[in-house]
C-alpha cells in the first residue's frame, strides 16, 4: 500500500516555500514572486489532495476530475471544513488559469490575468488566504491532528 507521508511532507515544503516568497514578495514587489507563489500553493495543494486520497484508501485514479470530485465530496468533508476545501481547489483553478493567461500585469498587491478575453485580479490578500487555508489543512490531517490531541 503506498503511503500518505511523501505527499504530505511535500505539501507542507512547497507550502513553506510559498510562505517564504510571500514574505519576499513584500519586500520587493515583484511579479515573478506572485507567479511562484501561485504555483507553491497549487503544488502543495495537489499534494494534500493526494495525502488525503491515500490516507483514506481511494485507489490510484488518473483522471484529474474525478481526483477532484472525489476529494471534494467523499474524502475532504470528512476532514475539513466547506471553506477550506473551496479554497484549496480554488488555488488549483488559479495556477491553471495563470498558465492559461496569454497576458499578465502586476499593479500594486493585484496581479492581473486575461483569462478567455476576460480580465480577472489576484490580489496578495487572497493568496494569503489560500495559504492560510492549506495550512488549516495540513494541521487538520488525521496523523498530525492525532499527536496534537494527545
Amino acid at each position: 500500500m503506498e503511503s500518505y507521508m511523501p505527499s504530505l511532507i511535500d505539501s507542507k515544503y512547497h507550502l513553506s516555500i510559498s510562505k517564504r516568497m510571500f514574505e519576499t514578495y513584500k519586500d520587493f514587489k515583484d511579479k515573478r514572486f506572485l507567479i511562484g507563489i501561485i504555483n507553491e500553493i497549487a503544488k502543495s495543494s495537489s499534494n494534500l489532495i493526494k495525502a488525503f486520497l491515500i490516507y483514506d484508501g481511494i485507489k490510484k485514479e488518473r483522471n484529474s476530475k474525478k481526483i477532484i470530485k472525489i476529494f471534494m465530496e467523499k474524502v475532504g468533508p470528512k476532514y475539513l471544513n466547506q471553506e477550506t476545501i473551496k479554497n484549496i481547489l480554488k488555488s488549483l483553478e488559479i495556477q491553471q488559469a495563470q498558465k492559461l493567461s496569454r497576458v499578465e500585469y502586476a499593479r500594486k498587491d493585484k496581479i492581473i490575468l486575461l483569462i478567455n478575453g476576460k480580465y480577472r485580479v489576484l490580489t496578495v490578500k487572497r493568496l494569503k488566504e489560500l495559504m492560510e487555508s492549506l495550512e488549516i489543512g495540513i494541521k487538520n490531517f488525521p496523523q498530525i491532528s492525532d499527536k496534537y490531541k494527545k
